[in-house]
């Protein structure tokens, strides 16, 4: 479709360059590659192995510029979603028009690398509210809208709000349907999935476990090779530490898997909610006319 075809810009949003976990990885490979390194090693140690120490940043900085993401256009006919640069540079679509979306609605998600945190991710601090679409083929899609600092983590952020709020007035306006396949609830439904979105992913007990016996199964196991008199070679080592990282990767898998699981509850909750506010947006203005 033209660009003429898409009709006048009604808003633009600007995501943040990174998310906040990969600007945090940075500061990190930041702090120990040219502050401690260099404090612990002396003068000696500002370029070590021929300069391979620098390669960690070196990849995180291109992994950032490789997933900029584009701004998010909403148009008239149509709206521009945001993609990452490597995306854009494959020529994926990024155009849609309102005509061949079916649903368009509020959608959780949590931020990319949460999984990392299974104690906030468990407790629900990470998750955010984006705007889904799905479109007439069952494709579905995701807008991001992650707050660019710590002070403004909330599920709404402000572009989210702005963003639905300019949506939802140009369907009003036109008097289109924003959800058109939107499953049905009883009230007793929508309060037990809620309930069920709000219960903690994985005790917090689990995870403090998970994450506090790679220290000792690693003690338990050099042990075991020392009895054994077995020579502590460096595979071997490797593969003890492997092993004692076991829990914490079980850990944070299952908090991965079901944070997905409740996100996707939420959506489906949310899509549901977004279909009674047009039914009831759509007879408050008949009893208006009226």
């Amino acid at each position: 479709m033209e660009i003429r075809d898409r009709g006048s810009l009604l808003y633009t949003y600007r995501p943040i360059p990174a998310n906040p976990m990969t600007v945090a990885l940075l500061l990190l490979l930041v702090v120990v590659t040219f502050l401690i390194g260099p404090l612990v090693a002396g003068p000696e140690g500002l370029w070590p192995l021929g300069g391979l120490c620098f390669l960690p940043v070196a990849l995180v900085l291109g992994a950032i510029a490789l997933f900029k993401p584009s701004k998010t256009l909403v148009f008239e006919n149509g709206i521009e979603i945001s993609l990452p640069l490597w995306r854009v540079i494959r020529g994926e679509r990024r155009y849609y028009a309102w005509s061949d979306i079916r649903d368009v609605y509020p959608r959780s998600y949590e931020v990319a690398g949460s999984f990392l945190s299974p104690f906030a991710s468990s407790a629900g601090t990470l998750v955010h509210t984006g705007i889904g679409l799905e479109t007439r083929e069952g494709r579905r899609l995701l807008i991001r809208f992650t707050p660019g600092s710590i002070r403004g983590f909330r599920s709404d952020s402000r572009g989210y709000l702005e963003s639905m709020a300019v949506i939802r007035d140009r369907f009003a306006r036109r008097a289109e349907p924003m959800v058109r396949t939107a499953r049905t609830f009883s009230d007793a439904q929508v309060l037990e999935l809620q309930a069920q979105a709000h219960a903690p992913l994985i005790p917090v007990s689990r995870v403090f476990l998970a994450f506090l016996l790679p220290p000792a199964i690693l003690a338990a196991i050099l042990v075991a090779l020392f009895v054994a008199r077995v020579t502590l070679t460096t595979p071997i080592v490797a593969a003890a530490f492997i092993v004692a990282l076991i829990p914490p990767a079980q850990s944070m898998i299952r908090t991965l898997r079901r944070s997905e699981q409740r996100n996707l509850l939420l959506s489906e909750l949310a899509k549901y909610q977004e279909h009674v506010r047009e039914g009831a947006s759509a007879g408050s203005g008949d009893s208006g006319k009226g």
